[in-house]
């Protein structure tokens, strides 16, 4: 007999309120008061989500969100920052870690829950097919991008499906590095994603779309979906939670760019996604000051980065030490990052590094 979950269904909210919704349906899964969730949701107004690894002065372009209507708020995942409106479906799976048939091991767990949305595609006459490490594409081009989080022994994992996507307007909204190409390249950049509307001609009703959808994690995860709502207990907690998710605290996060002449910022790209490290350099003293590190990576669990920083910070900057002292960290923790290893946050702050030496010794020079 198939295991019966919730199918939920909230239809378009603002950011604030679906971001707030994620955290109190993943808490109350974890402390069991409610059951295995398959929840579907959209953005009314349009929004630009940052994850929650990401610094909003970096990946957005605030004054226009502002002038033109569309929310900023930030996911309590991690991933890239992104567009969502009207345009696009947002899918979620809330359950426990311990659910039959989901697997403990990230990478295969990201492939279950991603075949389960192709599985849905599917339905719609779509052939669509997962890329590692969590992307979900037709004919090479992106439809659905995933990821997720956990809290307790819950866990989280969304994705969307581009139905009628507006990617100009997402362009506008977010600081991509394509607004330095010619038209040529961002031509390119825009062929990389495609939409339901595109694939099939024509847009299927949402009501479709979404039996579709369900009945694809339905048949890969072998469960039965039965229609549901928000329990009283939920409601109760979003209520709780919805002004501080509305805040700046919230959408400013501790993510707050670093603010001093002498910071160095370097990119460093890994198959799990790219970590950005902004850092500070004492060099009479060869400490780090203070580092942030940001970056559309997945971290388990999402605080490990914030206490990754705090134990870097005044820290020895001589690369055998760093090493030591990154290796360390991740030996005596149980952080778990799809797709990236602690050699390559090594590898970024001593990049960071090595670029505040030579900025300084040019400086020196200068003087000179």
């Amino acid at each position: 007999m198939s295991e019966v979950w919730r199918l939920l269904d909230t239809g378009s909210l603002s950011a604030a309120h679906n971001m707030a919704l994620e955290k109190v349906i993943l808490t109350a899964r974890s402390r069991n008061l409610v059951p295995d969730t398959v929840h579907f949701l959209q953005f009314s107004p349009p929004a630009a989500l940052v994850g929650y690894h990401q610094a909003v002065e970096l990946e957005v372009e605030e004054e226009y969100c502002r002038s033109h209507g569309i929310d900023i708020n930030r996911r309590i995942s991690g991933g890239g920052a992104i567009y969502m409106d009207e345009g696009q479906l947002g899918w979620e799976v809330f359950a426990r870690k311990d659910t039959p048939g989901i697997p403990k091991k990230l990478e295969d767990m990201y492939c279950l829950l991603c075949e389960s949305a192709v599985a849905g595609l599917a339905k719609l006459g779509v052939t669509a097919r997962f890329r590692p490490l969590n992307d979900i594409e037709v004919d090479g081009r992106k439809i659905s991008g995933t990821g997720g989080t956990e809290i307790g022994d819950a866990l989280l994992f969304h994705g969307t499906v581009l139905t009628d996507f507006d990617v100009d307007t997402m362009i506008k909204c977010l600081k991509l590095p394509i607004k330095k190409l010619d038209d040529k390249q961002v031509q390119s950049f825009k062929e990389r994603v495609v939409c339901l509307r595109e694939v099939l001609g024509c847009l299927p009703p949402l009501p479709v779309i979404k039996k579709a959808m369900a009945e694809g994690f339905s048949e890969v995860l072998g469960i039965k979906l039965v229609a549901g709502d928000l329990t009283g207990r939920e409601k109760e907690m979003l209520n709780r939670e919805l002004p501080y998710f509305r805040s700046e605290e919230w959408v400013r996060g501790q993510r707050s760019q670093l603010q001093d002449s002498s910071l160095v910022t370097v990119d460093h790209k890994t198959p799990g996604g790219l970590i950005r490290v902004s850092l500070l350099l004492d060099r009479t003293r060869h400490r780090i000051k203070s580092v942030m590190i940001t970056g559309d990576f997945f971290a388990y669990p999402k605080q490990s980065i914030l206490d990754l920083e705090a134990s870097l910070k005044n820290s020895s900057s001589d690369p055998s030490e760093l090493r030591q002292n990154v290796c360390s960290f991740f030996a005596e923790r149980a952080v778990k990052i799809p797709g990236i290893m602690p050699e390559d946050f090594y590898d970024a702050l001593y990049a960071a590094i090595s670029r505040a030496d030579k900025l300084a010794a040019s400086c020196d020079t200068n003087r000179e």
